[in-house]
């Protein structure tokens, strides 16, 4: 059974309710054997797209950018790593229809955006998906947080956490929102920890436990509650995220997920990073 909407997107009825949100881990190197490569079972059914939120990409003040283009040129938004790191294609499509549902969606919500042609797809989004769909096969829109760093964190969050919400409906329409972010981001600590032989910097396990308990919250209330005002409040977030880009994807991923329970994908700690993982939904 299948219908047409406004946008021109396909919509076809599946055996679940909706499509899963995903917030993955980046990893540059790629070569962590964990769940993520058996999430996307559902890509494989016809007529869906994916939506990709990256903590690489910070629209202008408090306006989010949505890439509109056709195809998807790959950004190298990296320095300092092995050549092969810049050889990597990965040749995925864009959509333009899904870009502009998206466009439009923003727009009723009173969310200032634009659209964008000449930016590539950054890390945030290809290095992973690299290992989550290595056929790029499903059409993939990139599109920015907003920048809110002159904010404090608690009006980062809820701006953030509100976007999601607004996202969600995209669930309903074959689409697979991806919230690409890292757990615990603090890349100033790691040079020192290297040299001092320390594995695990003392504020990565409780701040990557804080974002368990968000996550795996019961209630949609208490857990959007909790992901501004406990997050913002806990005095290991700026041990953590030095900048808030990398978390932000958290807060949009709980917002799209509405009551959906999460389920924690993967979990590994090193130095200054967390890499956990989490789906909102039945896959």
């Amino acid at each position: 059974m299948s219908s047409a909407t406004e946008t021109g997107i396909e919509q076809q009825s599946y055996p679940y309710k909706r499509f899963i949100t995903l917030y993955p881990i980046v990893n540059k190197v790629h070569n962590n054997n964990h769940d993520l490569k058996q999430t996307p079972r559902l890509l494989y059914f016809p007529r869906c797209s994916i939506l990709v939120i990256s903590g690489h990409w910070e629209g202008e003040q408090g306006v989010i950018k949505v890439r509109t283009s056709e195809k998807n040129q790959l950004y190298y938004d990296f320095y300092g790593f092995p050549d092969f790191m810049y050889k990597l294609q990965y040749p995925s499509r864009g959509s333009p229809e899904l870009a502009n549902r998206v466009l439009k969606l923003l727009g009723e919500a009173g969310i200032a955006s634009e659209a964008e042609t000449k930016r590539g797809i950054d890390h945030g989004v290809w290095v992973p998906f690299l290992r989550i769909l290595p056929k790029p096969e499903i059409p993939i829109v990139q599109m920015s947080l907003a920048d809110m760093r002159s904010q404090p964190a608690e009006k980062a969050f809820a701006f953030h956490y509100k976007l999601g919400e607004v996202l969600a409906k995209l669930r309903e329409e074959n689409v697979l929102i991806v919230a690409s972010g890292t757990a615990v981001h603090n890349l100033r600590d790691l040079g020192a920890l290297m040299r001092s032989g320390t594995k695990v910097a003392p504020y990565v396990e409780p701040f990557d436990s804080l974002l368990d308990k968000v996550a795996l919250t019961e209630t949609q209330e208490a857990r959007k509650k909790a992901a501004i005002e406990e997050i913002a409040q806990s005095k290991y977030l700026w041990s953590a995220h030095p900048s808030l880009d990398h978390l932000l994807p958290f807060h949009v991923a709980l917002g799209a997920a509405g009551g959906d329970k999460a389920k924690a994908l993967h979990k590994n700690f090193m130095l200054s990073l967390s890499e956990s993982a989490f789906s909102f939904g039945e896959n």
